[in-house]
C-alpha cells in the first residue's frame, strides 16, 4: 500500500511512523505547507498527523474526504492528539484516531490494510 504521510509543525511520533511504515509498501512524507495546493491521488492511503489543532490540516483532511467520496474509495487516516478535534473534523469514525489513545486501533488498521 502506497502511503502519503502529511505532518504539521510537530514531528510524527516514532511509534506512529513505525506503524505507517509497517503497513505500507512505500511511504512519502511531506509537510502540510507542501500539501495545500493539489490533492495527490497517487497513493492508496493518506495519513494526516495533526498534533496541535492545525486548522489547515483539518481543512486538508476535509478536502481529501470530498475527493474520496467522489471517487468512492477510502483513503484517509486522520491522527490527532486532541479528542475534540477528532470529532470536529467531520470524517467517518474509522478515519479518525486520537494519539496515543487509539494506538491499538491504528495498529490493527495499518497491519490489516484497512
Amino acid at each position: 500500500m502506497r502511503t502519503l504521510l502529511i505532518a504539521g509543525a510537530d514531528p510524527v511520533p516514532p511509534r506512529l511512523r513505525e506503524l505507517v511504515d509497517l503497513g505500507s509498501t512505500s511511504v512519502r512524507e511531506q509537510r502540510s505547507a507542501d500539501s495545500s495546493a493539489n490533492l495527490s491521488i497517487d497513493f492508496d492511503r493518506v495519513v494526516i498527523w495533526a498534533a496541535r489543532g492545525d486548522t489547515a490540516l483539518a481543512t486538508l483532511a476535509q478536502r481529501y474526504a470530498r475527493k474520496e467520496a467522489a471517487e468512492r474509495r477510502e483513503m484517509i487516516v486522520f491522527v490527532t492528539t486532541d479528542p475534540a478535534e477528532a470529532s470536529a473534523v467531520g470524517l467517518a469514525p474509522n478515519e479518525v484516531y486520537v494519539w496515543p489513545r487509539d494506538e491499538d486501533r491504528l495498529e490493527v488498521a495499518f497491519l490489516t490494510g484497512a
